[in-house]
């Protein structure tokens, strides 16, 4: 028997690098493809999340934001309401409709529309006028509260809802849940009134004594731009029991944001 000690001929050489560099094509295309899908999962997976985000920061139970800054916008102009009817039994009383319901758009890129959501929300994105302020008031106490809100000065300040309705000078007494119950309402300085004094008295209905005031100047929350318009806006107030209700800053630090 003859020994080949002469190695790999040009041909044998040629023939095993082609085979590696089908091999090695087939396999980069394959890492490549995965490469893809991760990155269009992930982008995905960020995507729902911040839909996730912008729907439970405009929900009830959360603390208020510009709505502009997560992209939420009214399905059509003017005062942007339906009416939606479930279809109960008459045996559970039969249809009920509601009539006060918004329609609105979550667009997380409006570059890519796969995942603009609709969505209907007892909310409505209230466009405020000069000398009107929208008041998120959450309770991040412990404790249970029953709660009266009044106008400090009713000659200066009368409270409205989200039609715009005025409500008169105190606001019916509200159950506030413990940490994080949230109502919301709006104030309006009919009287050219100074919102850095006393605007709203907060009254402990079922403990029968006054807790505190609280102006409308410290809780007004900075525009997408961080400026603060002292003449209107939302504003984001947090009680947590406690004589002096907290800013938006200071509840933020304490929670160590």
């Amino acid at each position: 028997m003859k020994n080949n000690k002469h190695g790999m001929t040009l041909v044998e050489c040629i023939i095993a690098m082609a085979v590696f560099a089908v091999a090695s094509t087939g396999f980069i295309m394959t890492a490549t493809a995965c490469y893809k899908s991760q990155v269009k999962a992930k982008k995905r997976m960020d995507t729902a999340n911040t839909q996730t985000t912008n729907l439970e920061h405009f929900s009830n139970y959360s603390q208020v934001v510009d709505p502009e800054a997560l992209n939420v916008e009214p399905m059509s102009a003017g005062s942007n309401r339906w009416a939606i009817t479930f279809p109960f039994s008459s045996a559970s009383g039969g249809p009920v409709t509601n009539t006060r319901v918004h329609g609105y758009y979550s667009v997380a890129n409006p570059d890519d529309p796969v995942f603009d959501l609709s969505f209907f929300s007892p909310i409505e994105q209230v466009d405020l006028s000069t000398d009107e302020y929208w008041v998120t008031f959450t309770n991040v106490s412990s404790e249970q509260y029953w709660l009266v809100l009044k106008a400090a000065d009713p000659t200066s300040y009368v409270f409205f809802d989200v039609e715009k309705e005025e409500k008169g000078d105190t606001l019916p007494k509200h159950i506030w849940g413990p940490n994080g119950g949230t109502f919301r309402f709006g104030i309006r300085n009919k009287g050219g009134a100074d919102i850095s004094q006393d605007v709203i008295m907060i009254y402990d209905y079922q403990r029968d004594t006054t807790i505190g005031y609280m102006n409308l100047s410290n809780y007004i929350l900075p525009d997408e731009n961080g400026v603060v318009d002292t003449s209107k806006g939302y504003c984001a107030a947090y009680f947590d029991g406690s004589s002096h209700v907290m800013t938006e800053d200071e509840y933020n630090a304490q929670a160590g944001e």
